[in-house]
């Protein structure tokens, strides 16, 4: 607090004020009558030395008392426990949802405890050793780098912030382990590895309640890890929203539904209530809900025919009515959006397949499809339109455009007019050996039956999907376009001759599963999902959107009221990065100014529901187990001191005012 030059200032302080006790004051001889002052003659004699006898004085005493409390003080006297031994200390603080659970010593939220943990081996911190401050959720924040100042760890540890996000501690780490464990470069000439730092030792202190994702393929190193769990020792009472969504319309006999589904990680069985809010009013009330102890619980809700008596995005909410310690999973928020089917164009010479598939009842509800000859792409109204982004999806049957429409798009028999895309030569017969059924492109189809004469094996860009494979290669693959998707189809359909008839190249087209495939990329590929419900987002996960019409400029504003405008990039979609907050945000349309779109951001991680605080961390090949003892805070006294030092300052000034004693 003070070097030895402040020590020695206030060492004087004392002897200074015993000193001017023995002063003597020097009076002005000054005449007066002879019977004046008598009572004073004696102490008169004794004027003209410098110092006196010592005389008790309380004021003195008083003084003496105070200079060296303020003395005391200085110095900071208290007690703690063992100093920290090492000489570098990284902090790492879970910042993640669970965190926020109010199951700390007097009410206090979990990241209250931690950062109270931490302040206390701060204190116990040398003079001459560094200390790092690293945040995590699902990311790592460097709150504050390696530095000796104990009281600047203390500010930025304040900095700290809870978060609404999962919990992922390998960045932490990685970003821990960037001094301790230097990389090393090879050296040609040598054949052998340099190290291109000094490893320095350093000591991690981990402070979360465990839940975390296991970290594979991680070493320690020179780091020495240590983890002290967060969290009461029972498992608190928690019921937690894990997961909520809309049904398929198209696949339900009864309209569409909302499924909840619950979790009760406590070891106890809980009943509770549930409520359904649509626009902000009550819609539906489930009471007296049982929940077995460590076991989930589905609901569903009938919507019934809201949906045909909507004309605009509607927000819901599932809450849980019943309070607990983490109230961040009680709440799960969607969108309802309006009917409205995918503008589709389908620029084919002929195919009464497509005319089938694209003609059914099922896809008549979710698209409207527009047919065109191969000469409509060299069309005004084709050009403006693709421009624009008026189409969800284009299809292109054995015809390729000039200039790629801004939309998915879907090639048959032929490649997208890019440099990514090459076909080789057509090989006859084709024989197929694998096809991705994972895929949601690829659901319910199988190609175990399908004969296919010719086809081309197909290359695409980085991050191509193949989809189908032949003996040669894949002949069926979707690729990333800019923000878009373009599924190509490396054999035709059909064939056609000279004079325009058309023959078999597959049997597909026969089969059912190609309407099926049909309804899947109209499903995947133009906006399927859009019919029903919205898409919904982790906390602070990316969010790429168009507007209903193309648009300059969109207003995002988050569920607590901060609004942010933003421009569309290249390819028309807007970026909107502020998710970091749970509810509902409003797209609105500058130009219009009017409401566009509605989405939601949920975290739906039953491991963050689950509050019970985990005993080990796996991390790497090996488990650091918890540290049981708490962290002793140190005991500081000089605040006594000074406050006793206070009080002897106004009886010193109440005893000289009212000449108490003196």
């Amino acid at each position: 607090m003070f070097g030895w030059p402040g020590f020695l200032v206030l060492g004087l302080i004392p002897p200074l004020i015993f000193l001017l006790y023995f002063l003597k004051l020097r009076r002005t001889p000054v005449e007066v009558p002879s019977t004046y002052l008598w009572t004073r003659t004696l102490e008169d004699l004794h004027v003209n030395s410098l110092w006196q006898k010592l005389r008790k004085s309380l004021l003195l005493f008083l003084q003496l008392a105070m200079a060296l409390m303020l003395l005391l003080a200085c110095l900071r006297p208290g007690c703690q426990g063992e100093k920290l031994i090492g000489e570098r200390f990284i902090f790492l603080i879970d910042q993640s949802s669970s965190m926020s659970a109010a199951d700390g010593p007097d009410g206090k939220t979990r990241l209250e405890f931690a950062k109270e943990e931490i302040r206390n081996l701060i204190d116990r911190m040398k003079s001459d050793d560094s200390g790092m401050i690293i945040g995590f959720s699902n990311t790592a924040n460097v709150v504050q780098s390696y530095t000796r100042s104990q009281s600047l760890l203390k500010r930025q540890l304040e900095q700290v912030k809870q978060t609404n996000r999962s919990t992922d501690i390998k960045e932490a780490l990685t970003a821990a382990s960037g001094l301790a464990n230097p990389g090393q470069t090879s050296d040609k000439e040598s054949d052998r590895d340099i190290q291109v730092a000094d490893a320095l030792k350093a000591k991690v202190f981990i402070f979360s309640d465990g839940g975390i994702r296991r970290v594979p393929d991680f070493s320690f190193g020179n780091l020495e890890a240590e983890y002290h769990p967060i969290g009461g020792v029972e498992t608190p009472k928690n019921i937690g929203v894990i997961a909520f969504s809309l049904s398929n319309q198209l696949e339900s006999e009864t309209g569409i539904q909302a499924f909840v589904q619950l979790q009760n990680a406590d070891d106890e069985d809980h009943n509770v209530t549930v409520e359904l809010f649509v626009d902000g009013d009550v819609f539906d009330v489930r009471k007296d809900i049982a929940i077995k102890k460590e076991s989930n619980t589905a609901l569903s809700f009938e919507f019934g025919d809201l949906l045909t008596r909507i004309d605009r995005p509607v927000p819901l909410e599932i809450h849980i009515k019943d309070e607990d310690v983490y109230m961040a999973d009680n709440v799960a928020y969607g969108v309802l959006e309006p009917p409205k089917k995918a503008k589709i164009l389908i620029v084919t010479a002929s195919n009464r397949f497509l005319e089938h598939a694209m003609g059914t009842e099922t896809m008549k509800k979710i698209a409207i499809a527009d047919f065109q000859p191969p000469r409509y792409l060299q069309e005004k109204e084709y050009v403006e339109a693709a421009t624009l982004g008026a189409y969800d999806l284009v299809v292109f049957d054995q015809c390729t455009p000039e200039r790629m429409p801004e939309c998915n798009t879907m090639f048959i028999g032929t490649v997208p007019p890019t440099e990514d895309w090459q076909a080789g030569e057509k090989q006859f017969p084709t024989n197929i050996i694998d096809t991705d059924i994972s895929h949601p492109l690829m659901d319910s189809i199988s190609f175990g039956t399908v004969l296919i004469a010719e086809s081309r094996q197909l290359t695409g860009p980085k991050g191509t999907l193949d989809l189908v494979d032949a003996t040669f290669g894949p002949i069926l693959s979707v690729g990333p376009r800019q923000g878009f998707q373009d599924l190509v189809i490396g054999f035709s359909l059909l064939e056609y001759d000279d004079e325009g008839n058309a023959s078999f190249n597959t049997d597909w087209v026969k089969k059912l599963s190609f309407p099926i495939f049909m309804r899947n990329v109209v499903s995947q590929m133009a906006g399927g999902f859009r019919f029903n419900a919205a898409q919904g987002f982790d906390p602070g996960e990316l969010v790429k959107f168009r507007t209903t019409l193309p648009s300059q400029s969109a207003e995002v504003t988050s569920p607590d009221g901060k609004k942010i405008k933003l421009s569309p990039r290249s390819d028309k979609r807007f970026v909107y990065t502020g998710t970091d907050e749970k509810g509902i945000y409003e797209v609105k349309d500058v130009e219009v100014d009017s409401l566009d779109q509605l989405f939601a951001v949920n975290l739906f991680d039953n491991r963050e529901s689950d509050l019970s605080v985990r005993d080990t961390l796996e991390i790497g090949y090996e488990e650091v187990p918890k540290s049981d003892q708490r962290v002793p805070a140190r005991k500081d006294y000089w605040t006594w001191i000074l406050l006793c030092a206070m009080i002897l300052l106004m009886i010193e000034w109440y005893i000289y005012n009212r000449r108490v004693f003196i």
